[in-house]
């Protein structure tokens, strides 16, 4: 347990969102609610769950583009995790990682893959779970500035827009850096996505707009539920590695 001058400077940064006060502690790293999905097993578990607040998970990658991921999915979900501990002086974490866009070199032949990583700086575990090819739907195209366009119009029906949300840049982020003040994101009404399309097609190279769906899990069901998926599996380890009721450190 972290001392009590480090909880007591905790206390600012976190917010108890599920599990017994006497639990073992550990975060949730996201500002995505993640932890509607996360939070329930991990306190059947017997975890204390906590919220870091004002932590930006940003900082690490955006699939929108503006911010490029420095390191695979792998180092950037155990250093989010990592980061959260230093920040609010609970020394465990769990956070999150997804790649929807060509991952070859760790992932060969993957379409996607999810991935949650554990962090326990007390006892020096980490590790990482993780599922490819799940049924999250992300579909993109470049597509004209014009709402009632059949390509648009098929490409939000594939969406299954507005329930999952869109996302509008003027270029694939998937092809380089997206200044922040182009990207468009959670966008579930027509005027405010069609503002969105003729901002950036104003902006793009040929006319026309990058239209894909919002990947963020707060934004998109069918991801939310993969990560669900994963933390079913994470759960099954951590278990397998010494947490569970009576909870315990691992060695």
């Amino acid at each position: 347990m972290p001392s009590e001058a480090t909880a007591s400077n905790a206390a600012q940064l976190i917010q108890r969102v599920a599990g017994p006060a006497d639990g073992l502690p550990v975060l949730i790293a996201t500002m995505h609610g993640k932890e509607a999905v996360l939070a329930p097993p991990l306190a059947e578990l017997g975890f204390q769950v906590l919220l870091p607040l004002d932590y930006d998970t940003d900082m690490l990658g955006t699939f929108s583009g503006d911010v490029r991921r420095p390191g695979t999915a792998v180092e950037a979900a155990l250093e989010k995790a990592r980061r959260a501990c230093k920040a609010t002086g609970i020394p465990r974490a769990i956070s999150s990682e997804g790649s929807y866009r060509p991952c070859q070199t760790l992932f060969p032949g993957a379409r996607n893959v999810e991935l949650l990583a554990f962090v326990d700086m007390e006892s020096g575990q980490e590790f990482v779970e993780y599922m490819t090819d799940l049924p999250t739907r992300f579909v993109k195209d470049r597509v004209p500035a014009d709402f009632s366009s059949p390509e648009v119009q098929a490409l939000l029906s594939a969406m299954g827009w507005p329930e999952v949300r869109a996302l509008v840049v003027p270029e694939d982020p998937g092809q380089g850096v997206v200044a922040p003040e182009w990207v468009f994101k959670g966008l579930a009404d027509v005027p405010s996505l069609m503002e969105a399309m003729r901002a950036c097609a104003a902006q793009s190279s040929d006319g026309r707009l990058h239209l894909e769906s919002d990947l963020r899990a707060h934004m998109n069901p069918t991801r939310m539920a993969s990560v669900a998926r994963v933390g079913e599996r994470l759960v099954q380890r951590l278990r397998r590695q010494g947490y569970g009721l009576p909870l315990q450190r691992a060695a």
